[in-house]
């Protein structure tokens, strides 16, 4: 794995909110961590939801999911405090998505990529002990990173062609 992976802007918006809030390490990734650290209330319930009432926020949390699975449950409705989603009802479907794409982010973030080997035989289930999310969720992530690795190669392998091209036509 290159490590001179950028990312794209949610990307290193995950990893950079992450880090203003001094979370470095996968272990640092966690709900109570988080919850404090964001003056957010949290229980567990029937369902997962991110609810504001004035100053108030509160994320549930199905209490009938896996360990992982809330964990990456929490992640998402985190994401949308992290946008204001309950400021804007009238564009939910476009949240939806976004806190979707953020939450995998905040779940691997860029700025812990050092933490993983991506060599490794067992990388998705690594990656999925590591940072406590489902090892379907930690697939994804990966698969999203090394498509990205890819087309950044194929980018910037076309662009140096084009400019070789340039130059062999121009005779420089």
């Amino acid at each position: 794995m290159r490590t001179d992976y950028i990312g794209n802007y949610l990307e290193q918006k995950a990893s950079q909110y992450l880090r203003t809030l001094n979370i470095r390490l996968p272990s640092d990734l966690n709900i109570e961590r988080i919850f404090t650290l964001e003056n957010l209330d949290y229980r567990l319930g029937n369902a997962s939801s991110y609810i504001v009432v004035n100053e108030y926020r509160l994320i549930t949390i199905n209490k009938q999911k896996t360990p992982k699975q809330q964990h990456f449950e929490f992640l998402h409705e985190l994401s949308h405090n992290h946008f204001d989603h309950h400021k804007y009802l009238a564009r939910c479907d476009n949240f939806e998505q976004e806190a979707c794409h953020f939450s995998l982010y905040l779940a691997v973030p860029i700025h812990m990529f050092q933490f993983i080997n991506f060599e490794s035989d067992n990388l998705v289930q690594e990656v999925s002990d590591l940072f406590n999310i489902p090892e379907e969720i930690a697939y994804q992530r990966l698969q999203n990173i090394f498509d990205n690795c890819n087309y950044y190669n194929i980018f910037f392998t076309r662009k140096k062609n084009i400019r070789s091209n340039r130059r062999s036509y121009y005779g420089n």
